[in-house]
């Protein structure tokens, strides 16, 4: 490869890479080894980031409804039972989406690894929105 094109490829490669938590491709793994430690660690840093946008929006909803003690309460019950029900259903929608694959094999925890990984990804995007609108 010629130096000229690889650093400017790679310097992209980086940009793209550096978001707040970077998804690593787990496709490209040498083995299943490989495939599944990437795909745990994607599930990882997806959790991570789940978690965090889900205790901003609380700091988020405690703070708009700061003055309106009973509005916030029942908000705050909403949104907790909300949370409930779709952690739920994601990891019931996850155990179907492995569920083709062995139990116990690295494919099957793989298939829910990424399931995980997608839903809560698209998760957090959501909860960045919270509380909504008003």
């Amino acid at each position: 490869m010629n130096f000229r094109f690889s650093v400017p490829v790679l310097t992209l490669a980086i940009m793209f890479t550096a978001n707040a938590y970077a998804l690593q491709d787990c496709s490209q793994g040498e083995n299943d080894t490989e495939v599944l430690n990437c795909s745990s660690s994607n599930k990882a840093e997806a959790e991570a980031a789940l978690n965090k946008e889900y205790a901003n929006a609380k700091k988020r909803i405690e703070q708009i409804f700061a003055n309106e003690p009973v509005v916030k309460k029942e908000y705050m019950n909403t949104f907790v039972e909300a949370q409930r029900a779709w952690l739920k259903f994601r990891d019931l929608q996850c155990s179907l989406k492995a569920h083709p694959a062995t139990k116990g094999t690295n494919l099957r925890l793989d298939f829910t690894n990424e399931c995980v990984t997608q839903f809560d990804t698209e998760r957090t995007k959501t909860l960045q929105e919270m509380p909504y609108e008003q």
